[in-house]
């Protein structure tokens, strides 16, 4: 009996672990092995935009991408802008309806020009100048190559180099503006004439030129208010001949030599300068707002007739009654010797006696121009140096550019 109860005893024992084990694995879940997450694709590392290359000037042919305008510094009567591929494009004031494309040498000539774009295709080593003054620029940045023909014979010239080529038969005369030698201009293949405002009052032959299909442009460097804006010119024909280094050089030389005369003080004396017509009695004064007044301020004086067209340039044209008036009491006279000529004191009051009145005739103080003085462009910043010099030293009797009368 006990027996028996001792195995239902075991039996019931048996039966509540087994029971006790069951609700544990049903409470407690079995921990699996954490899953890893899926591997996310690798991000794609962007592509930089392909860098698109500034086209060289090997690569440009016949067609105008802008590059850069020409900053001038005081020329105001031009423009000058520089495209890729050498070629460039300018224009002059005295032609408002045209514009002027020079392109390079071995280059094509870009299509659906404008009917008013006249092209110059280089080099260009026929050119007729008209214009002295700006022959003297070309001279200086050594292009005297180009020209073939000018406006000028042997005996008007005072620049050397242009007077040995006439006499050698490397440049030729080719009639003057006014009656331009258009059979050797068609003969000599001119590609370019430059001429001077003095044309404008022939528009006959302004007309031929055009109709023999030779180019021409008016240069108005005389228009120019400030002095180096007439040198500044020479940028221009630095890119017509493909010298821009030379020119740019060059310019930059005259610059400096300006502002070492224009950084020193003021010496206080008032300077007449006008010229007399050979033909008349008319009296040519430099307006207040020409080149030549502001060469005199540069130069450390002060121009006497300042007030007269202060935003003009050029000339104006008066009595000599009225340049006595204004003149008299001037410490000194630029006479500028161009058409009516001096050569001494005497000479100049035996063809006015009112000279004599003058102040700087009385203190020996007159000057006249030398005779290359008008196609000095060039030499600007020398006249310019030539000016202060005599303002500051009356007893300097002579300099390149001006001279004593006695």
């Amino acid at each position: 009996m006990k027996a028996r109860i001792y195995k239902i005893t075991a039996l019931l024992l048996a039966l509540l672990m087994a029971l006790a084990l069951t609700a544990c694995g049903q409470g407690t879940p079995v921990q699996s092995e954490p899953t890893e997450a899926p591997a996310e694709p690798p991000a794609e590392t962007p592509t930089a935009p392909e860098a698109t290359l500034e086209p060289t000037d090997d690569d440009v042919d016949g067609e105008l991408i802008l590059d850069h305008e020409e900053q001038l510094q005081y020329a105001s009567q031009f423009t000058l802008t520089h495209y890729k591929g050498g070629y460039k494009k300018f224009t002059v004031a005295n032609h408002e309806d045209r514009e002027f494309l020079l392109v390079p040498e071995g280059k094509s000539v870009p299509e659906g020009l404008a009917e008013n774009v006249v092209v110059l295709q280089q080099p260009l080593n026929k050119i007729c100048m008209c214009s002295t003054g700006m022959v003297s620029l070309i001279d200086a940045i050594g292009g005297l190559d180009s020209v073939a023909t000018v406006g000028t014979d042997v005996g008007g010239w005072y620049i050397d180099n242009v007077i040995g080529r006439l006499e050698a038969g490397t440049i030729q005369y080719s009639g003057n503006y006014k009656e331009p030698d258009f059979e050797m201009l068609t003969a000599e293949g001119i590609q370019l004439e430059v001429d001077t405002t003095m044309l404008n009052s022939y528009p006959e032959v302004m007309e031929k030129y055009d109709e023999l299909g030779i180019p021409y442009f008016i240069e108005s460097s005389s228009k120019e208010g400030h002095p180096l804006g007439r040198v500044e010119w020479v940028k221009l024909f630095g890119a017509i001949l493909g010298l821009e280094e030379e020119a740019n050089a060059y310019f930059g030389e005259q610059a400096a030599k300006v502002d070492a005369v224009t950084s020193t003080e003021k010496c206080g004396k008032t300077v007449a300068m006008f010229y007399i017509s050979s033909s008349s009695d008319k009296v040519y004064a430099r307006n207040g707002g020409d080149y030549m007044a502001a060469m005199i301020g540069m130069a450390g004086g002060e121009y006497i007739m300042a007030d007269v067209e202060p935003e003009k340039s050029g000339n104006t044209s008066t009595t000599f009654e009225d340049v006595y008036a204004r003149c008299i009491d001037a410490d000194y006279l630029f006479y500028v010797n161009f058409a009516l000529k001096f050569s001494s004191i005497e000479e100049l009051v035996a063809y006015n006696s009112l000279f004599g009145d003058f102040k700087a005739v009385k203190e020996g103080n007159v000057y006249i121009t030398a005779p290359n003085f008008t196609q000095s462009t060039a030499a600007i910043a020398g006249i310019i140096e030539d000016m202060h010099t005599v303002l500051n030293d009356p007893a300097v009797e002579t300099t390149d550019s001006l001279i004593k009368l006695k």
